[in-house]
């Protein structure tokens, strides 16, 4: 390499904002078991719990820490950690070291805030920051994320009418099985598996996660058997010119678990034998991946806090079947809260 080159590399390489990255790069764990880890850390977390820890204490233990577990991860991190170091250049501070650059996390947060960015945003980028420095986000001020804040998905954007007429086919695909972009993109045919009354779809979600949607409305089957008729496993579902846009995948997703919600909420209606089917789907659900069901399924789910708030202004229900909201949950959202459901889907 010539000197002059060579040079400019090792300057390159002193950056506060290369360093963040390779540090980001020691932590792939590309194939390593995150439901352990967090089993782990739940584990931990419980054991502090009965010594009498505070829940803040309770939140610093964690096994995932210092891992990243998927390459989509891994790049959004890398980008969010290259904002805060362009941050720190900008601001005199090019060549510190990452303990040094810690100092500046909670100011870079405040000017965040300033330049009126989202608290979903801003959360983005504290995380990824806090992990490049090994720092807990506890310690520093955010805007919280809420749903009563939030605006993509309800309002529509300046391209959605255009992708409903060009792109209905990818939309409608979605409407059906409600995964976020890169999840539908990356769909094989062998992704499906095809039962005697159901599909199962397999995906791989935020954070190598294993997911899975289970659509069993024998009209909503034969459609995906459609998809993957006489086709071999490693195709691709869907072709790549389907995602050349900006289609708000995500809302197909609020609207799945709409459509799941309801159909679910019409067959056990005064219907006891189709209710306890549904808790015992449940009830196995949480077993098989050793978590503990903490929610009483003979309890309605009744909205809180500033979500209650928004429901009642926004003239919608605060009271939702927890039975249907927890099926939704485990086979359309990948979730195991009724909280998140109704708050970012089904009560949006």
């Amino acid at each position: 390499m010539a000197k002059g080159k060579e040079k400019r590399q090792n300057h390159k390489n002193d950056t506060i904002k290369y360093k963040l990255r390779c540090e980001l790069n020691k932590m792939a764990s590309y194939g390593r078991s995150k439901k352990e880890d967090m089993t782990t850390t739940r584990n931990e977390r419980n054991k502090l719990k009965r010594q009498g820890y505070s829940h803040e204490e309770q939140l610093r233990v964690n096994a995932c820490k210092d891992h990243i577990y998927s390459y989509s991860t891994m790049e959004n991190y890398q980008k969010e950690v290259g904002y805060f170091g362009d941050w720190l250049i900008s601001n005199g501070y090019k060549k510190i070291s990452i303990e040094e650059s810690a100092k500046y996390i909670q100011p870079y947060i405040d000017h965040c805030v300033e330049k009126g960015l989202s608290p979903y945003t801003i959360n983005k980028r504290l995380s990824a920051i806090c992990k490049a420095t090994h720092r807990d986000i506890q310690d520093y001020s955010h805007p919280k994320r809420s749903v009563a804040k939030i605006t993509r998905g309800v309002a529509p954007a300046v391209h959605d009418k255009f992708n409903e007429r060009n792109y209905a086919e990818i939309i409608a695909a979605n409407r059906l099985l409600g995964l976020r972009r890169k999840e539908l993109e990356k769909l094989q045919v062998g992704d499906i598996d095809v039962k005697d009354k159901y599909v199962i779809v397999n995906t791989v979600g935020k954070g190598g996660k294993d997911n899975i949607q289970v659509i069993t409305d024998e009209k909503e089957t034969e459609i995906v058997k459609g998809w993957i008729k006489d086709r071999e496993p490693d195709e691709r579902v869907f072709s790549a010119d389907l995602f050349k846009n900006d289609v708000n995948f995500h809302k197909q997703r609020e609207l799945r678990a709409k459509d799941v919600y309801f159909r679910v909420l019409e067959e056990i209606k005064d219907n006891p034998l189709a209710r306890d089917k549904y808790k015992t789907f449940i009830k196995r659900a949480f077993e098989s991946e050793g978590k503990k069901l903490r929610e009483n399924l003979d309890l309605p789910y009744i909205a809180r806090g500033e979500n209650r708030e928004r429901l009642i202004r926004e003239g919608k229900p605060i009271e939702y079947d927890r039975v249907a909201i927890l099926y939704v949950s485990l086979t359309v959202l990948n979730h195991y809260r009724s909280d998140t459901t109704v708050n970012h889907y089904v009560g949006k």
